[in-house]
């Protein structure tokens, strides 16, 4: 567009950072009339407005700014950009002169409506450059200002910022936000945790199920495996809040027990065993098959050949080391001469007898236990409704004003909430303990069978729980060498192992018994 004669053309850019300022009289709006009402009166053509809605004027990164900069310089028809104050346009001192440079290097003016004394004078770049100064001094009190209520937020026991999976930020009647579980995801995340306490279910697997019942990101897809990670690992699901290097119990309902936090990261850890990373292929014996001829751990991958077939060999590089003809050996195999080795694991009698006492007396204690407090949890929340019962009774009668009730009755109905929250604690806590005892006893009854049926992690927990790595050489295993854990059960004579676990070749694998039981 062609500049008209006499007649400048301008252009209008408007800030606001938070909702707060809008409401406060700088909308985005109010600032683009008064642009506008000043271009009429003197004469402006306005070719355009450039917006940023919810961006701090701490910094330049701001994608209606960096659009305007540019065209002022590329396109030369804008002599004029238009601004309410200066603090819209930065916050930051330095910020500011150096956005004023590029624009007066590109033949543009900028004009603050409501500061007219900023002009191209002496005086009026003085002004400027004070004008600038006092936006940052009022800018770091606020950061300031923000940073204490934060703090003073976490010390009265609630989260500072977005709540996290499963929960919501809710504005309290007096300006302090809490944060509260949110209806539509809260159940999925305690499923989410029940599931991933029972060891049978990795957090991939959580998400994809946890999906298809409606547990969605806020762009409406699926949770991706690290943020559910995340989300397991986060403390404060058990009820503790962690900010800036602080930590302390918070007053949000929590998802799980401190215990169960604790678990979930035993079990994480557990899964991490042997370098057990999320790959593209999880190959279920990585870490634990080591090369008898060169002390190498194997390597799996999968071939694409038209046999579609998997298979374990050991990552020397030959001929430097050792030639592989004849070592490579398919993946299924080799897992099953693995799941073989378990058909040789016997407890013995006295050992099963021992774990049948233990897990008969943890669970007469946690049942105990649980009908303890289910009956304590049951009684507060009867004495609750009762005391909402008469809080409605006097309303009804004129006793109690509207607001007091309203009051009252939002309190009582949040500490209802709560114990809500602690009975159904009480009840996933308790069908995860029945899930670890029915694990114990399907172990105990056979491990070859528990293993055989048991899915992928848990399978590699088997694995790390008793052997510490499998030498293979020609296509066999040559040494199957226990786990630290399982060499005190065998000294203990607490197992029965059928076979020899240091054979050669030339072995009978069902010839010795190496204990024998108590």
């Amino acid at each position: 567009m062609e500049k008209t004669k006499n007649i400048k053309n301008a252009v209008i850019y408007a800030r606001v950072s938070t909702d707060r300022q809008a409401e406060e009289g700088l909308s985005l709006d109010t600032q683009e009339k008064v642009c506008r009402k000043y271009a009429e009166t003197n004469g402006l053509n306005v070719l355009g407005v450039f917006r940023d809605e919810g961006r701090t004027g701490t910094n330049m990164n701001r994608p209606a700014l960096q659009e305007l900069i540019s065209k002022c310089q590329t396109e030369k028809n804008i002599e004029i950009v238009l601004i309410q104050e200066t603090d819209r346009l930065a916050r930051n001192t330095a910020d500011h002169l150096s956005i004023k440079a590029i624009l007066k290097r590109a033949g543009v003016t900028l004009i603050s409506t409501s500061q007219p004394m900023l002009n191209d004078s002496p005086e009026g770049q003085m002004m400027d450059t004070i004008l600038a100064g006092i936006n940052q001094f009022y800018s770091d009190l606020y950061s300031r200002k923000i940073k204490r209520g934060l703090q003073e937020k976490f010390e009265n026991g609630w989260l500072p910022g977005w709540a996290p999976l499963g929960y919501i930020n809710v504005p309290g009647g007096d300006g302090k936000n809490t944060i509260v579980p949110d209806p539509n995801g809260y159940e999925l995340i305690q499923k989410g945790f029940k599931m991933y306490l029972t060891g049978n279910y990795s957090a991939l697997e959580i998400s994809d199920i946890l999906y298809q019942e409606g547990l969605k990101s806020k762009e409406g897809k699926k949770i991706c495996n690290s943020i559910m990670i995340n989300t397991l690992r986060n403390p404060f699901y058990a009820g503790v809040i962690k900010w800036n290097g602080q930590e302390k119990q918070g007053k949000h309902l929590p998802t799980i027990t401190l215990d169960e936090h604790k678990r979930v990261l035993t079990i994480m850890d557990a899964h991490n065993m042997h370098a057990c990373r999320h790959r593209k292929y999880s190959f279920l014996l990585r870490g634990f098959i080591i090369c008898a001829m060169c002390g190498r751990k194997y390597t799996a991958e999968k071939h694409r050949n038209g046999k579609n077939v998997d298979y374990y060999h050991c990552s020397a590089v030959s001929p430097m080391n050792h030639s592989n003809d004849g070592q490579n050996i398919q993946a299924s195999k080799l897992e099953a001469m693995i799941e073989d080795e378990f058909k040789k694991i016997q407890l013995s009698q006295k050992f099963i007898d021992l774990i049948m006492q233990k897990v008969s007396e943890y669970y007469e204690s946690k049942k105990d236990d649980k009908e303890s407090k289910k009956r304590s949890l049951l009684n507060k929340k009867l004495a609750l409704e009762n005391n909402l019962t008469v809080s409605e009774d006097k309303l009804i009668s004129g006793v109690l004003l509207d607001e007091d009730f309203i009051r009252i009755k939002d309190r009582i109905k949040a500490e209802i909430n709560i114990v809500q929250g602690q009975l159904t604690n009480l009840e996933t806590k308790h069908e995860i303990d029945i899930n670890s005892i029915r694990n114990i006893l399907r172990l105990c009854e056979d491990i070859h069978e528990a293993y055989k049926k048991a899915p992928y992690e848990i399978k590699r927990l088997y694995l790390s729980f008793f052997w510490d790595a499998f030498l293979v050489k020609d296509k066999q295993i040559i040494q199957a060498k226990p786990s630290e854990l399982f060499n005190v059960l065998l000294e203990e004579r607490q197992v029965i192992i059928t076979g020899n676990l240091s054979r050669g070749q030339e072995s009978n694998l069902h010839k010795t018994v190496l204990q024998t039981a108590a």
